[in-house]
């Protein structure tokens, strides 16, 4: 086999393991994490007859925009009744304190945020998620966070993000 062939073999198994160590992180993260709701903030409605997802915005947002200069690393969120999150500040490391969680912030273009600005599902469901309050995420001891689920109000299930 000539060396060419060997780097690119080689090439191939290294994308091969990252993605396969990823992955295999994102699943510990949906099997164990923890389960924190966010408040949806008001989006454009229009938004759900564009397609086949939802635009999202969160309420803690609002306040992480308030509260950094230069954005940290870490929201930290205490936790209510049925696991709604509320806002308790920022860092750059997780917290260890009881009764809160760590939430890694996702710099962006229109500010930071602790979740995507998208939810996708099925075509022609969109009437199911027009309720939407609240976002289900897992989030694993290290701050990673996946929105998982939307709620309405009443924190009934509307639907579980496709994987």
């Amino acid at each position: 086999m000539s060396k060419a062939r060997v780097g690119i073999v080689a090439a191939w198994l290294l994308v091969m393991a990252v993605a396969g160590y990823a992955v295999n992180g994102h699943e510990k993260t949906l099997r164990d994490g923890q389960l924190v709701l966010l408040r949806l903030a008001p989006v454009d409605p229009r938004s759900l007859m564009q397609g086949d997802y939802m635009a999202l915005r969160f309420a803690v947002d609002e306040e992480l925009r308030a509260d950094a200069g230069e954005w940290p690393k870490y929201a930290y969120l205490q936790l209510g009744a049925e696991s709604r999150a509320s806002f308790a500040g920022t860092g750059d490391a997780p917290t260890g304190e009881p009764g809160r969680v760590s939430m890694r912030i996702r710099p962006g273009g229109r500010g930071a945020s602790l979740g995507p600005n998208a939810f996708f599902f099925q075509e022609g469901h969109a009437t199911l998620y027009e309720n939407a309050r609240w976002g289900g995420f897992r989030v694993a001891a290290d701050g990673t966070a996946l929105l998982t689920s939307l709620y309405d109000e009443e924190l009934e299930l509307l639907g579980n993000n496709r994987r």
